[in-house]
């Protein structure tokens, strides 16, 4: 399933099966000799579920995820997207949960009905920023904003079908400069069998290991700089599934094709469609004879390839989104007129490992487009070529407090809590990336280049990031990312490339 996910809807009902045939297993225990039990009034039932029951997870009294951490694990493609069904139990979990039908918890508000074979869940993120930087080159890099405000409705019905809906209030790019109105997610999945699903409407294309990462769930403010070479979101028709007992996940989509790095896309320009696959890997998971310590390594690879068609009338701001920092700048800005042509392609091979409270990741992403200049404004000649860029990324991320560490973000086993020295959970992460633009970008356009300015924009970034969190509950997140940027080429003044870039981001988020 979709982004911009943490595990397979199988995952969870296996899981939570395993968890409640447990728990169904205590009570029988327990109420073994009171049999009467059954004609207890309903109201004193409720009672006796709420203080006898056995918890389904080791959170202290008063904190109930709707999953407990385990169920949460990362084992396939299909990472969850904030708040997504793979959050929400189907009907055999339903049955064995005792949910009330109207549920208002930290994880949402959740309607569902009385045969648990239709379910609503409403919630929301919000996220809220102060970007402070060092010898700024523009006045407008250190600012307040709010980087995300998105309300969501997601859920299933008829058990089979999920959808879900959550459209953006805020920016819809990292170096977005206002604030826009658009729809971030719009999909209907169809979830027969584990094997084979199929999925309709806007989400996050199955490519980047990192952009399918829900943005909630990361240690750091911003994606790195490999998600300047992946389409964020695209409108389209997915096929997708695991296989081999959830060992291997994969998907394949047709999309309309979108620019990348952005959640307003979506619109079908008629420049040819893109086709979009992605294989991702647990090949020790379940094998009790292999270590411990190697059944949270996954592998994977992803990738695209279109072939597009030139049409001057669409504006270059709607085929290309300029390359950004991990501070949320930009570095790098297409010419005004180019129009795309010809072939694009991507592909990103991928590694993930996690063990405990660590996980790291390293992920590196190579993307050729084919363009026509002879439309860039201020220019003579130009016809058909095309550029090459390359970007990368490696993270190593600390769970501190001792949490499960996972693509699934962090849950604080004790929320905090002044009265038993509780501190909720601490996270510390490290990022290295890089990008670099390939030459053609910069040669003359009669020469067959793309004639972008060496000095106002970069050719080359390296980065480094140092990510620390806190979460005191499962709803908030307060977390500072310290980044330092070294620009290759730019030095233009009164551009953000006129100096190195080093960044101080501190942001609220809420996540409900």
């Amino acid at each position: 399933m979709d982004e911009e996910t943490a595990k397979t809807i199988a995952d969870l009902r296996a899981q939570m099966q395993s968890l409640m045939d447990e728990v169904k297993k205590l009570k029988s225990q327990q109420n073994a000799d009171t049999s009467p039990a059954r004609l207890r009034p309903p109201a004193e039932d409720q009672q006796q579920k709420k203080t006898s029951s056995v918890p389904l997870h080791p959170h202290p009294i008063g904190y109930t995820p709707f999953l407990p951490p385990e169920a949460r694990e990362q084992t396939s493609m299909e990472q969850q997207v904030e708040g997504t069904t793979e959050f929400a139990p189907k009907t055999q979990q339903l049955e064995k949960m005792n949910l009330p039908m109207i549920d208002v918890s930290e994880n949402g508000l959740i309607f569902r009905s009385e045969d648990n074979h239709h379910l609503i869940r409403l919630g929301g993120l919000l996220q809220f920023d102060d970007r402070e930087f060092v010898d700024a080159g523009t006045p407008d890099m250190s600012k307040f904003l709010i980087r995300r405000a998105r309300p969501y409705a997601s859920g299933y019905f008829y058990d089979e079908w999920e959808y879900r809906f959550a459209p953006e209030f805020a920016l819809s790019a990292p170096n977005a400069t206002a604030y826009q109105t658009t729809i971030a997610d719009a999909f209907i999945n169809y979830d027969p069998i584990e094997e084979i699903q199929v999925q309709v409407g806007k989400f996050t294309v199955p490519v980047g290991l990192e952009t399918l990462t829900p943005a909630a769930f990361l240690p750091f403010s911003e994606r790195s700089l490999t998600s300047n070479l992946i389409p964020n979101r695209d409108l389209g028709v997915m096929t997708h599934g695991s296989l081999f007992s959830e060992k291997v996940s994969w998907a394949a989509m047709v999309g309309a094709g979108a620019r990348n790095d952005t959640v307003q896309s979506g619109l079908d320009y008629g420049s040819g469609p893109v086709g979009y696959f992605r294989i991702y890997s647990q090949p020790f998971r379940g094998e009790m004879e292999v270590p411990e310590e190697l059944r949270g390594l996954h592998l994977g690879v992803g990738g695209s390839i279109g072939w597009q068609t030139q049409i001057s009338s669409i504006a270059s701001s709607n085929l290309f989104q300029n390359y950004s920092t991990d501070g949320g700048n930009t570095f790098l800005s297409f010419p005004n007129g180019l129009g795309v042509e010809g072939e694009v392609w991507r592909i990103s091979p991928q590694l993930y490992y996690n063990y405990g409270p660590v996980e790291c990741w390293a992920e590196f992403t190579a993307e050729q487009q084919g363009v026509n200049t002879s439309g860039v404004y201020g220019s003579s000649g130009g016809g058909f070529t095309n550029y090459q860029t390359t970007a990368w990324d490696i993270v190593l991320d600390w769970v501190i407090t001792g949490e499960h560490a996972s693509l699934g973000g962090v849950v604080p086993e004790k929320p905090l809590n002044f009265e038993t020295g509780d501190i909720g959970a601490w996270e510390l992460a490290l990022r290295y990336d890089g990008l670099a633009a390939g030459a053609n970008m910069f040669r003359p356009i009669a020469q067959g280049g793309l004639g972008i300015s060496q000095t106002e924009s970069a050719t080359g970034v390296n980065g480094a990031s140092l990510g620390l969190n806190w979460y005191p509950n499962r709803i908030v997140r307060i977390g500072l990312t310290i980044e330092y940027n070294a620009f290759t080429g730019g030095g233009a003044q009164g551009t953000v490339v006129e100096n190195n870039e080093f960044g101080f981001i501190t942001r609220l988020q809420l996540l409900y």
